[in-house]
């Protein structure tokens, strides 16, 4: 487990289970988080969290950077969070898994999604398909952070646009969209620095 603090009031928490993706604390009044990593690091997570002070009870609000499995976590965990992705990628979701068996779609089952709105706690959505239909960066600008998901890495390695809810032809646009944002911090989905 990797646990760091990125900002003033963000925290980086990151499984050992592969792929591992990165999970952010805000600990604002109202506790956020973005993404959750992959299921089986869910023990992990949630140790980390609580030995931040903010255990599972606590967190308020979940936001999805997109609906991959190694970002979707183990939502049941956080009996008090309302959980959000951007209408399009809650769309593309569902339709992905009347199409297909894949058990990771099981996850979010009885789950409900709510669409996430343009400014949510002082947290400003952009839409940025490319990796997926409806994939967001998030800005946090009191903290100067901009969280990317799978769109942007650290290295500038845009994520994939390859896979079956991608739209390749989108990511030059988003990424676009995100490079006047003044960050100081770029939280990725991934720490994937030699790519």
């Amino acid at each position: 487990m990797k646990t760091k603090k990125i900002s003033d009031s963000v925290w980086a928490i990151q499984g050992s289970l592969e792929p591992s993706s990165i999970c952010y604390l805000i600990t604002k009044e109202e506790p956020i988080l973005i993404d959750l990593g992959q299921k089986g690091n869910s023990d992990i997570i949630m140790k980390a969290l609580k030995l931040i002070g903010f255990p599972a009870e606590k967190i308020k609000h979940i936001i999805y950077t997109h609906l991959h499995y190694d970002h979707i976590g183990d939502p049941k965990k956080f009996p008090n969070a309302r959980l959000y992705a951007s209408e399009q990628e809650i769309l593309s979701y569902n339709l992905a898994a009347e199409k297909t068996c894949i058990k990771n779609f099981e996850t979010l089952q009885g789950i409900k999604l709510n669409k996430l709105p343009d400014m949510f706690n002082g947290i400003k959505v952009y839409l940025t398909p490319g990796h997926t239909r409806g994939s967001v960066c998030l800005w946090y600008e009191e903290d100067a952070v901009l969280f990317t998901g799978d769109t942007l890495f650290k290295n500038g390695t845009l994520g994939r646009t390859d896979l079956p809810t991608s739209v390749p032809g989108k990511i030059k646009e988003s990424i676009t969209k995100i490079a006047e944002i003044p960050y100081i911090v770029l939280a990725p989905g991934h720490e994937y620095e030699n790519v």
